[in-house]
């Protein structure tokens, strides 16, 4: 495979990618803490951020099929395709679990998808800039859940 030439981190996925966390923040805080919307909204919360980490699970596992499909190089054609599933069917598990199973199946999900985006970077599948991207939006993003999942309701 040809390594991708550019390794400078694009403007734009920087500022989206650090948008799509406040979803992440905003709906913990409130699962956690109960704040910025009070106890009422304590369990909705919890089921949007279940939603919206399971999208963004979808997400990241669709990236990687687009990277698969923009490849020439065809010889880890199943493994990369295979695996680029694995994140929708994890997501639909998250949602039928709910309530703390939900959080932790995300947090367990996205953290070991994070892995295996990094390891596939390494391998020349992704630019160097995507790896470096997606860590740091993946710690914050489990840490997240993870904090819903401790502090929330069950």
């Amino acid at each position: 495979m040809t390594p991708f030439r550019d390794t400078s981190l694009p403007r734009p996925a920087a500022i989206l990618g650090i948008v799509g966390l406040v979803p992440f923040i905003v709906l913990a805080a409130e699962v956690a803490t109960n704040f910025p919307l009070g106890a009422a909204m304590r369990v909705p919360a919890q089921a949007a951020l279940i939603q919206y980490g399971a999208v963004i699970l979808s997400f990241v596992g669709g990236s990687q099929w687009g990277l698969a499909v923009a490849s020439a190089d065809r010889s880890d054609a199943w493994r990369r395709f295979g695996f680029s599933i694995v994140p929708s069917l994890l997501s639909l598990l998250a949602v039928w679990l709910g309530g703390r199973s939900g959080l932790i199946t995300l947090a367990v999900a996205l953290g070991i998808w994070g892995v295996y985006e990094i390891w596939s970077t390494g391998l020349g599948e992704a630019p160097q800039w995507y790896g470096r991207l997606r860590l740091g939006l993946t710690v914050v993003a489990v840490a997240a859940l993870t904090l819903a999942a401790i502090y929330g309701p069950a």
